[in-house]
């Protein structure tokens, strides 16, 4: 199917990827069952529960029903109806379980009071089942994890605190959560102030012929395989339908045949595909939107518009193959949702209410249930008589010839159409939940589905070693899933002192951790400041570095990790020191004493929501001297098979060593590291490659400290095989005054180069070892004419250099100056905008910022002599700028520094009211961006107007008033700046009467 016409020239479009074979051949959960979950068997041919009880535990409840089931499927069904109170359900690891709401009689069942949540479960079929949390709860209403094969049919969710439904894969980079459907439900009326409809992240999932009303965000939330098709989502606050968010996960979406209806509370009421990015792919086609809030139900297929242009997803021109539903227009699918989503077999009061405010474009986003009157009372109705407890009814038995003394006819199949008897009667009740003629059997379909494609696994690139004084070649081996960006922001620091900031992830705005409290002990020394999210890492490596001196190594654990890891407590001895941040962070201090030489290991933190350890390392001397003299005579020589290649180093000792520190560099790894000790004057390398070539050099340790380095010596181990011939197009690809770009192509089976350079008339020496085809010689002189030429290494060694190439340096050059007149043209809440004095002769700029008492960092580098910086924060009354210049010779020093205030944030405008009530009314206004919070002003009868509440988003409620009384509202923004001038006032009055 081809994509609306339109195609917004700020979309990029892409094209989906292969597909795989796959079809609709299985048994569907029921009749009416269709997408990805259609196939789970549930409680199938099982045991049956049935739910009799109100308590909170104990037999016959639902949390019995629930937490009991074992390997035996099991169907739930209900004798009872009305409101069920729970305490927090998680069923784990279970698998065959239906929860038969149908059944129950009366008004049906509605689940209060926590939530319910499956885990690393499979085959759950939900139907004509309520859950609305309720305040006295901030949980989800239910919430799936790595589970698969689910069904959920004809539910209604509402009244969280966190997301009224979330199904989530834990691991993104494994997901586990697979095959799901959500049909024919409504999720409504998450509370604020968090008021989220659900995080789909992960999964391969259907969504259809669903309600989403009434929720600030995440209507939903999506990643991963997703199929959106004839929802309804009504009301949104900030956002609707959310492609990825701010997320490098990848995902797929079709979004077809939806119909999405702004409301009150709607900040941007023409944009339904949001908060996209270029990870995220959509299929967008035939959906209707409705902006204009008139009361009448007439959107339009507005296309390409309908996505965020300022955070877009990227559109694609084909559908996403996934297992088909039944598909009507946006039009008649609103319709159909309307009357039938939610458990309609006997809807309540709740879902009516929330229809009709679709169909007429009333009602708001709550803080509480009692917003609009809180549960419902519910008729209990009289249980069906079940005297064999098989979960069908005595008289239904009777009608088909079953025997209602025998249990066991509830398996058998007497039509023969694979479903049982009881899956019979469960499909006849829930029969009237869909639309009068729908069909009930799957779309034909069998063919080709689409699988995403599979990341490619980066290869883990090795990060040059972070070296200090008494640290050397500190390496953090992270096993964590974002690994590699948590070890970057390790570091070695000098000095440790109060007001360190205590991890390199928390150095900005409100993740500032700083340390409160060091004892003397560690006062000063040299430490390794680590990333708190390397704190999921299991590995027992997580950091490892070599002592040139004996030292004492300090490891800070958090007090809150237990039990602690063995590898602290085995090798390291408690004290009774304790240091503290000002987040309510702290550490206990553990010790022990190591030798010069010593190879430190530190492994995994051990406590997956605090925060991770850090080392400090205070050298003991004990009165000793460092060692004098450097290794001499430093020997590297090729050897072992060429299946296992090693080099055998050995040199001449130094007086008063104990030990030495063997460190090599080479082509395909970045930084020189150390590989090894030794307690004598010879090592085995055997961690090479044939065809890499190798330098090594050698230092002495001893109890006082390090030599200096040993002279280089290199190294080249070969296998024996033929040699790659040199490149044949080496070419010259700049010359400036300072520095020489050469390029060539890659030669097949190379392992590394070797450059080569001469002065005119001279002989050729050896620059470098290289592991790519290109190179810059950064030690050229200024009008300076340079022959060079390249090697192959490989394998069977080096070849003979290449033919070489000429090159002529231009004239010298003047160091760059630091620019001046650096001032700020734009400001606003959301960006600065930033120009300065061109510099002669710059070919980069450098611009820094910092914010209260931090240091510079780098936020950014532009050729041209301005800036916009969009990465503030609201939380920060102002940020301090400097700009460098750059050319060949180096950067500048910094300008003279720049202060940019924050502004105030703009005042909100169009205040209105969303629900009023009798002793409350709801508020709704338009930010004007820039804040952290919402401060509500109310005045009663001319008095004063006085701070009657606080807002994180654009709505809120004011409580406790008193009926029938008038009251003049106004809203200020807030930021780390002040305070905005107030809004237009509103008059808003009670209702009479009691609410």
């Amino acid at each position: 199917m081809a994509a609306a016409a339109g195609v917004a020239a700020a979309l990029a479009v892409a094209v989906p990827a292969a597909s795989a074979s796959a079809g609709y051949d299985a048994l569907p959960a029921f009749p009416g069952a269709e997408g990805f979950g259609y196939a789970a068997t549930g409680g199938r041919g099982g045991e049956v529960y049935h739910v009799t009880s109100k308590e909170l535990t104990g037999p016959g409840t639902f949390h019995d029903a629930l937490t009991t089931a074992g390997d035996m499927p099991r169907t739930i069904v209900f004798e009872i109806a009305g409101d069920v109170t729970i305490p927090q359900i998680v069923a784990r690891d279970k698998h065959g379980i239906t929860i038969a709401g149908q059944t129950a009689p009366g008004d049906g069942v509605t689940i209060r009071g926590n939530t319910v949540r499956f885990v690393e479960s499979s085959d759950i079929v939900i139907r004509n089942m309520r859950f609305r949390l309720g305040s006295a709860s901030t949980d989800d209403a239910m919430y799936i994890e790595d589970s698969q094969d689910v069904i959920v049919d004809h539910s209604s969710f509402s009244w969280a605190g966190d997301e009224v439904l979330s199904i989530k894969s834990k691991d993104y980079d494994d997901p586990r959560s697979k095959n799901i459907t959500v049909q024919w439900s409504i999720m409504s009326e998450g509370r604020l102030t968090h008021s989220m409809g659900g995080l789909v992240e992960m999964n391969t999932i259907s969504m259809h012929h669903n309600l989403y009303a009434h929720n600030n965000d995440r209507n939903p939330k999506t990643k991963g395989v997703m199929d959106f098709v004839n929802n309804v989502v009504y009301n949104w606050g900030d956002f609707p339908y959310v492609a990825g968010g701010e997320s490098g996960t990848k995902g797929y979406g079709n979004v077809v045949g939806n119909y999405f209806v702004a409301g009150v509370n709607s900040a941007n009421p023409t944009a339904a595909v949001v908060r996209g990015n270029e990870n995220y792919q959509v299929f967008l086609d035939d959906n209707r939107i409705d902006s204009n809030r008139d009361g009448v139900l007439n959107g339009r297929d507005t296309g390409s518009g309908m996505i965020e242009a300022a955070r877009p997803a990227v559109r694609v021109p084909e559908r996403f193959e996934y297992p088909p539903v039944h598909t009507q227009s946006p039009r008649r699918a609103l319709d159909l949702t309307l009357d039938h989503a939610g458990a309609s077999v006997a809807r309540d009061a709740v879902d009516a209410r929330v229809v009709d405010e679709v169909r007429h474009q009333t009602g708001a986003i709550i803080g509480d249930e009692s917003d609009v009157g809180g549960y419902p009372e519910l008729d209990e109705g009289t249980p069906a008589t079940d005297a064999d407890r098989d979960g069908m009814a005595d008289d239904w038995e009777l009608a088909r010839g079953l025997d209602p003394t025998d249990p066991e006819d509830r398996n058998g199949d007497d039509d023969g159409d694979r479903y049982t008897n009881l899956e019979e009667y469960l499909n006849e009740l829930a029969a009237p939940g869909f639309p009068k003629g729908y069909p009930l059997t799957p779309v034909p379909w069998s063919g080709d589905a689409f699988e995403p494609p599979a990341p490619e696994a980066p290869e883990a690139a090795p990060t040059a070693p972070m070296e200090g004084d008494a640290i050397r070649s500190a390496v953090v081996t992270d096993s964590s899933s974002n690994g590699a960006a948590n070890a970057a922001l390790w570091s070695i620091e000098q000095d440790l002192r109060v007001g360190d900031f205590v991890a390199g992830d928390r150095t900005t705005g409100s993740k500032a951790y700083r340390f409160t409290a060091v004892p003397p002990e560690i006062q000063g020394l040299e430490w390794v400041r680590s990333a708190v999210e390397s704190r999921a890492a299991t590995n027992d490596d997580l950091l490892s570095f070599y002592l040139p001196v004996d030292a004492d190594v300090w490891v800070a654990h958090d007090t809150r990790v237990s039990p602690r890891p063995a590898w602290l407590t085995d090798g390291y001895e408690a004290t009774d020191l304790t240091v503290a941040d000002d987040h309510g962070g702290s550490w206990n201090l553990f010790k022990a004493r190591f030798p010069a030489g010593s190879h430190v290991v530190t492994g995994a933190n051990a406590g997956g929501t605090v925060l991770n350890y850090f080392v400090a390392v205070d050298p003991v001397p004990g009165g000793a001297e460092p060692v004098a003299t450097a290794p001499g005579e430093v020997r590297a020589e090729p050897s072992g098979p060429s299946g296992d290649p090693a080099v055998e180093l050995s040199w001449t000792g130094s007086a008063g060593a104990t030990g030495y520190l063997v460190a090599r560099t080479s082509s395909s790894e970045p930084g020189t590291r150390v590989v090894g000790t030794s307690a004598g004057t010879t090592f085995r390398d055997a961690g090479v490659e044939a065809g890499v070539p190798y330098r090594y050099q050698v230092t002495a340790v001893g109890p006082g400290g390090a030599s200096d380095a040993s002279a280089e010596v290199r190294a080249l181990v070969t296998s024996g095989s033929t040699t790659a011939p040199a490149p044949g197009d080496l070419a010259v690809a700049a010359e400036r005054s300072y520095s020489v770009d050469l390029a060539w192509s890659d030669v097949e089976g190379a392992t590394a180069y070797g450059v080569y350079r001469a002065p005119a008339g001279g002989a050729l020496e050896l620059l470098d070892h290289v592991a790519g085809p290109g190179y810059t010689d950064d030690t050229a002189e200024p009008s300076t004419s340079y022959r060079y030429a390249v090697t192959t290494v490989s394998p069977g060694g080096e070849s003979e250099p290449s033919a070489d190439v000429a090159a002529t340096t231009s004239g010298p050059l003047d160091p760059v100056v630091a620019p001046g007149q650096v001032r700020a043209t734009e400001v606003s809440a959301a960006a600065f905008t930033l120009d300065w004095a061109p510099v002669p002769g710059a070919e980069t700029y450098q611009v820094y910022r910092r914010d209260g008492g931090g240091a510079f960092a780098r936020v950014g580098t532009t050729t041209a002599p301005g800036y916009t910086d969009d990465t503030i924060s609201a939380s920060v009354a102002s940020y301090d700028y400097a700009v460098t210049a750059v050319n060949e010779l180096g950067e500048s020093g910094r300008s003279e520094s720049l202060t940019v205030p924050l502004p105030v944030p703009a005042p909100p405008t169009d205040l209105r009211v969303g629900l009023q009530g009798s002793t409350s009314t709801g508020l709704v206004w338009t930010s004007g961006g820039g804040a952290t919070e919402y401060r509500v002003l109310r005045s009663a009868a001319g008095g004063e107007p006085q701070e009657v509440g606080v807002a994180k988003v654009h709505t809120t409620y004011d409580r406790g008033l008193e009926p029938g009384t008038a009251y003049t509202y106004r809203v200020v923004a807030v930021n780390a700046a002040g305070t905005s001038e107030p809004s237009a006032p509103l008059l808003a009055r009670t209702l009479p009467g009691s609410s």
